[in-house]
């Protein structure tokens, strides 16, 4: 029971701290504060942001415990898509297309229906076409 209010509040806090690094201005947010945020929730930016769509998935398996693994891999889709919000194509287009990847996944996975994961979903794929055109 501690532990799941703990990792309830470790969302909260992962919440907060993304909707600062988003409120910045395109040209403020930096590598270094995006790769404190993946260090905090989700592992060492430099393996996980690496990591193959397939691998993502066998790291979550191998480092996150199940009861959070779904928690995780969504807070790695939002980092995921932060990150590509300054980035140029084609890292851009790399870093949606494994956000979607993972946000799908979830989705399909997840009991509860988040709104908010399927506009994520849904803007992500705008993009996506937006970039190809």
């Amino acid at each position: 029971m501690l532990e799941r209010d703990y990792f309830i509040r470790l969302i909260q806090e992962f919440t907060a701290a993304l909707a600062l690094f988003l409120e910045k201005k395109k040209e403020d947010r930096k590598d270094d504060d995006m790769k404190e945020l993946y260090r905090q929730y989700v592992g060492d930016y430099d393996v996980i942001r690496n990591l193959s769509f397939e691998e993502i998935l066998a790291y979550a398996h191998d480092q996150w415990k199940e009861e959070e693994r779904m928690d995780r891999l969504e807070m790695l889709a939002e980092l995921l898509y932060a990150e590509s919000t300054y980035k140029i194509a084609p890292l851009k287009s790399m870093l949606q297309e494994k956000s979607f990847l993972v946000f799908d996944y979830v989705d399909e996975r997840v009991k509860s229906y988040s709104i908010r994961r399927k506009q994520m979903m849904q803007q992500i794929q705008q993009e996506l076409v937006h970039t190809v055109m």
